[in-house]
């Protein structure tokens, strides 16, 4: 069933989620977790199509229901009681035990190795998984591969609710918690035009970063993650970068530095495997290197599939963490 299709019902959603994942959940506890996550009534009215009247009166019923309120209204905003902090941990558990159900029976329908759910970030889908899922459709011709694209905490979020089999982010996880497969080093670097007045600098200061006009990806990317950890090192944070664009792709991170006289943030891993890249300069943060990993997190109940683990044996043939850094021939301390 296609995603927001099918029954026709007003409740369905599009948040990542597809209807048939979640259309045994009540719709007022579906409308509540969304409310609880985001502590925003409007957030879960637009992630499940409805109004935020309706929302509220979802909310109101489940209220009635427990004879309690769930959520009370600050000058801050919206926060969770201790009963509905009590009850968003019963909702969590009700959810993922739904997935989990869900995906129990389709494996018994449909057999145990049809499927496999993968989900990865911008960079590591459009640099990773073309050969990775190469390599994987010859070896394993017969399972149906799905892909989804988000940020990093929604990938591990989607991952311990067993909407996915595994995933490939680039930030530390609980070990305890997750199953990880280092795959590649990766560094988030700064670019700029062979002619700019810091091209031939080779290293420069934060405080030399946050003076020069910087286009750089969302605010929810992974390498603007990484460098508001570098800013928090050094007491500053993202308003006091000189941001003139922030865009959802890298390689328009790319084209619009060659096109202006600004500096980028940008991946190092995304620029070898970008054309044209060879005409701008590659800059690093002069006081270390702003270094991650990419990983392959899989859940330990997840990792039972052989399809899972025949997805991570291959993507540990293809890389291995320094393999970026000796084709380019840097320096990674």
């Amino acid at each position: 069933m296609a995603r927001g299709t099918g029954s026709g019902h007003p409740d369905c959603e599009a948040d990542g989620r597809t209807e048939r994942n979640t259309m045994i959940l009540n719709t007022s506890i579906r409308s509540f977790l969304h409310a609880a996550r985001h502590l925003s009534f409007s957030v879960a009215a637009r992630k499940t199509y409805i109004s935020q009247p309706a929302v509220s009166a979802r909310i109101k019923r489940l209220e009635e229901y427990f004879n309690v309120e769930l959520f009370e209204r600050t000058p801050a905003g919206l926060r969770l009681t201790a009963a509905g902090k009590v009850f968003f941990d019963y909702a969590q558990r009700l959810e993922q035990m739904v997935a989990e159900a869900e995906r129990a029976v389709k494996d018994i329908s449909e057999g145990d190795d049809v499927h496999l759910y993968l989900g990865a970030n911008r960079s590591a889908t459009s640099v990773m998984l073309p050969e990775l899922l190469s390599h994987f459709g010859q070896t394993c011709p017969d399972v149906r591969i799905r892909t989804e694209l988000q940020s990093p905490d929604q990938l591990l979020e989607r991952l311990s609710y067993g909407f996915l089999d595994a995933v490939i982010v680039e930030q530390a996880v609980d070990e305890e918690r997750y199953h990880v497969t280092p795959l590649l080093k990766d560094e988030v670097v700064i670019i700029c035009l062979p002619d700019h007045p810091l091209a031939d600098k080779g290293k420069i200061t934060i405080e030399e970063l946050c003076r020069e006009p910087l286009v750089t990806n969302s605010p929810m990317s992974g390498t603007r993650q990484m460098l508001r950890e570098r800013l928090d090192l050094h007491d500053k944070h993202d308003g006091d970068l000189n941001i003139i664009m922030e865009l959802q792709s890298i390689d328009l991170v790319r084209q619009m530095t060659a096109n202006r006289q600004a500096i980028g943030l940008v991946s190092r891993l995304v620029m070898s495997q970008t054309q044209g890249s060879e005409n701008l300069v590659i800059l690093q943060i002069n006081d270390a290197p702003m270094l991650r990993v990419f990983s392959m997190i899989t859940t330990h109940k997840s990792l039972e599939r052989p399809n899972v683990r025949k997805l991570c044996e291959i993507a540990s043939e293809i890389y291995d963490e320094d393999m970026l850094f000796r084709q380019t021939g840097t320096k990674t301390s």
